[in-house]
């Protein structure tokens, strides 16, 4: 076990902040952030009983994930992390996988119960209306087969139809990929973060979709939703 303090302080690495643990040849990689990995000789079931047994969970005899940062669990036990990494659970075990599925959608049920989106909350951004400054509020949802990831825009002001190229009717409570069929996933990843653990991003990319660069200021106003500023290069 010292080995293993003495390789989470030199890779710098928070078990809080771990993604998931998965074996792969003969090492042990461990996803520390978002594109982030460092791997490690020591073998994966000792690093499994090194972890707390709270908030990991054990997915297949290769593969270790941290419960907070799924991003979504299919039908057939696909777990989807919050950067995009998919696993196949195991799937002799896919009542497991579909009961912690269900445990999942409560929480987030019971969060939106707990913080119930106030009236006045959308309302309060016409004040943004008229702001020099592109901003949207945007909803995080998944599609109907529970598969993948998208986001609903339920606030644009009026810069983002300067920014986008798309009159604000075309966007208002449309997804993103229905918006933008073109659209890429690396930004839907970061929202996703950003809507379900309340983290703050910056981004800064170029943007097929529109054909400009772009930095994006992203916050969580509330759970389940994310604000971005959108401030072109």
């Amino acid at each position: 076990m010292a080995d293993l303090n003495r390789f989470f302080k030199r890779n710098d690495i928070e078990i809080e902040k771990i993604l998931y643990i998965y074996h792969h040849g003969r090492k042990t990689i461990v996803c520390k952030d978002p594109g982030i990995e460092v791997s490690t000789s020591t073998p994966f079931r000792e690093v499994l009983a090194f972890l707390p047994k709270d908030g990991f969970i054990s997915i297949t005899r290769n593969a270790i994930v941290r419960r907070d940062k799924i991003l979504n669990i299919s039908h057939d036990g696909v777990y989807t992390m919050i950067d995009g990494k998919t696993f196949q659970g195991r799937t002799r075990y896919l009542s497991t996988h579909r009961k912690l599925k269900k445990e999942m959608e409560q929480d987030v049920k019971n969060a939106k119960v707990e913080n119930l989106l106030p009236l006045s909350f959308l309302d309060k951004c016409d004040i943004l209306n008229n702001m020099p400054v592109a901003y949207c509020v945007i909803e995080l949802i998944f599609d109907e087969n529970g598969h993948g990831v998208d986001f609903i825009f339920r606030y644009c002001n009026k810069q983002m139809e300067v920014v986008e190229g798309i009159p604000i009717e075309k966007m208002l409570n449309r997804s993103f990929y229905e918006v933008f069929k073109n659209g890429d996933r690396k930004w839907l990843v970061a929202y996703a973060d950003v809507a379900l653990n309340g983290s703050n991003r910056t981004l800064s990319d170029y943007s097929p979709e529109i054909g400009k660069n772009l930095t994006i200021y992203c916050y969580q106003p509330k759970p389940g939703f994310c604000a971005c500023v959108l401030v072109p290069n």
